[in-house]
């Protein structure tokens, strides 16, 4: 049976149809990213009945998807890895235009909701480099099998 589980990610993205240079963010940050994807990529490339393309180009780390109810044990992980490189990635966002935005991804389960709280330390690393938070919640429906 799946239980509620959590995964956070940080994007440094391009405006719609512009385009950077992903290496040079990879070296500067000197963070591997999770996923990459260029503007004009085939966004499902091994489906050819799909031909959607990506808009922009981005720069993903995403932290792993565990099974727990507290945010803040995805949203460490990120904060641990990227407060130090501050100064960097507001070099990069001025360089090359871009955008930094942080998801939260809430997967509910049987109803199990987590608490939703950004600590202050992670809100102040996020105003630091103007980047959004966002929160995505899928809600998977009750179990309602009957016996």
């Amino acid at each position: 049976m799946k239980k509620t589980s959590l995964y956070a990610y940080i994007t440094l993205k391009s405006e719609e149809f512009s385009d950077f240079p992903l290496e040079i963010v990879t070296e500067r940050l000197g963070i591997k990213p999770t996923q990459t994807w260029k503007a004009g990529d085939r966004i499902h490339p091994n489906n050819p009945d799909n031909p959607l393309e990506r808009s922009y180009t981005c720069w993903k780390f995403k932290t792993e998807t565990i099974e727990t109810l507290d945010p803040e044990e995805v949203l460490l992980p990120i904060f641990d890895l990227f407060e130090s490189k501050t100064d960097v990635m507001n070099q990069l966002k001025e360089e090359f235009d871009l955008q930094a935005n942080i998801e939260l991804v809430i997967e509910v389960y049987d109803g199990y909701m987590p608490g939703l709280v950004i600590y202050p330390k992670f809100s102040t690393f996020s105003a630091a480099i103007d980047a959004a938070i966002g929160i995505d919640m899928y809600v998977f429906s009750l179990d309602s099998e009957e016996e």
